[in-house]
């Protein structure tokens, strides 16, 4: 008595559950319409299909490119005008440190509060005048 199945038929058990595993060429299943030849046409009409949606891949992958580079020079624009305009207000409240009574109010200071000083400084690769923390090098 043989254990390997003779034909590609039924489970010998009869579990019709059971799916065979089609590892091989050989041992799949072929039906007329697996394996039947497709007509010039057919073929013809699925790789137009392909076609176009590739196209229609690309289309959508560049609209995405543009739209995420828009959002970058839009980001940098606000990034540039805030501290612009952050600049421009630390310029109004500027006062200059170490002399008068600020040097007693500095002294007492806890470092906390020493931290949340700011000086200004321009940025080398943009030419934008930035706020920095007191302690940055």
């Amino acid at each position: 008595m043989s254990l390997a199945p003779t034909t590609k038929g039924r489970n010998v058990s009869g579990r019709t559950w059971k799916v065979r595993p089609q590892k091989r060429a050989s041992t799949l299943v072929k039906t007329k319409v697996n394996n039947g030849c497709k007509t010039w046409e057919v073929r013809q009409a699925e790789r137009l299909a392909r076609k176009e949606s590739t196209e229609l891949q690309n289309e959508l992958r560049e609209e995405r490119k543009i739209s995420k580079n828009l959002k970058k020079e839009r980001r940098l624009e606000n990034e540039t005008r805030r501290a612009e305009n952050e600049f421009k207000n630390a310029q109004k409240s500027a006062k200059t440190l170490n002399t008068g009574k600020l040097k007693s109010t500095l002294q007492a200071m806890s470092k906390k509060q020493l931290r949340k000083i700011k000086k200004t400084r321009m940025n080398t690769k943009t030419g934008v005048v930035e706020y920095v923390s007191a302690y940055a090098k």
